[in-house]
């Protein structure tokens, strides 16, 4: 035979007397509902007993609704990982964030930012307010800078005219000492004065603007616009353009002419070369800004790239 009872209204654990249940019910010694054992319980109860129990059991049930409340446990969220996780985003507490939504923009700025970096905004004036950008006006070229590319055409010029002279008097051909003077002219022209030129320009505004042109026999040709929005960061690299050609050139200049052979390797073959570049899917170097041997104007390049575009600097400098 059973010792205790739970009450049916407020499940407080009760009793059974030595002498057995009573018939009439075992009366909660907390609410006062009268309580059957389970077999009695689904027997037709007495006249007279039937509707105090009910309205007892009707009047406590909130009760034990309360009490049974704080134990019971909710089901857990489709994407918890566990019965404690409700699978909604973890929050900081408010003296921990360190960063707030900005009014009107909506990004995320400092906690005690009163002006938004990205939009403007003043918080404070409750209106954007005009940003000034230091002015940015950059040219630079690849290889050899433009004033010695031009030095050194003066003075193959000065040894043009010079060996005219000297082939006129030795009584040289006239057409034959032109044409020689036309050629080098030519090709020295071809030679220092086809390279390219980089520009990096910003105004007040924050307007960027990169362009890059290319000379041919010093003259330029159309200038062309970077889209520069479509890349990811600005990168710094060391690169070796040395081909079979180079290496090609320098056996074939080695007999007869060693002189010739030794500047081929000196300013062809063994210089190191560096690049700066726009980066774009997985910093692969998407379009270059300089390629060539000084090491300081790549990393100029960069530095000014990404403070004028705001770009992030994928490699150190």
């Amino acid at each position: 035979m059973r010792s205790t009872l739970t009450c049916t209204a407020c499940s407080t654990v009760l009793g059974i007397p030595k002498a057995g249940m009573p018939k009439d019910g075992l009366p909660c010694n907390w609410c006062g509902y009268v309580n059957q054992l389970a077999s009695e319980a689904e027997a037709p109860a007495r006249p007279g007993t039937t509707e105090p129990a009910a309205r007892a059991k009707e009047k406590h049930q909130p009760d034990a609704q309360a009490r049974e409340s704080p134990t019971a446990k909710p089901a857990p969220h489709r994407w918890a990982d566990d019965e404690d996780d409700n699978g909604q985003p973890y929050t900081l507490p408010h003296e921990e964030a360190k960063t707030r939504p900005c009014a009107e923009c909506g990004k995320q700025i400092d906690v005690k930012a009163v002006v938004c970096v990205h939009c403007g905004f003043d918080e404070t004036a409750g209106k954007k307010i005009g940003r000034t950008f230091q002015q940015i006006d950059f040219e630079w070229e690849s290889g050899l800078k433009r004033s010695w590319r031009n030095r050194i055409f003066i003075v193959f010029q000065v040894l043009n005219v010079l060996s005219l002279i000297a082939s006129l008097a030795t009584l040289g051909s006239l057409p034959t000492s032109i044409f020689g003077v036309v050629f080098s002219v030519a090709l020295q022209a071809f030679v220092l004065g086809t390279y390219e030129t980089g520009r990096i320009r910003r105004n007040k505004k924050g307007q960027t603007e990169i362009t890059s042109t290319w000379r041919v026999c010093f003259i330029p040709r159309q200038t062309k616009k970077v889209n520069w929005r479509e890349n990811e960061g600005v990168a710094f690299g060391h690169y070796d353009s040395t081909s079979v050609f180079d290496w090609a050139m320098a056996l074939f200049l080695l007999p007869f002419f060693l002189f010739p052979a030794i500047l081929w390797w000196w300013y062809i073959i063994k210089p190191d070369r560096y690049f700066a570049a726009l980066t774009r899917d997985h910093e692969y170097p998407e379009t270059y800004l300089y390629r060539g041997m000084s090491e300081a104007r790549a990393k100029e390049v960069v530095q000014i790239a990404t403070d004028a575009t705001g770009l992030r600097l994928v490699t150190p400098i």
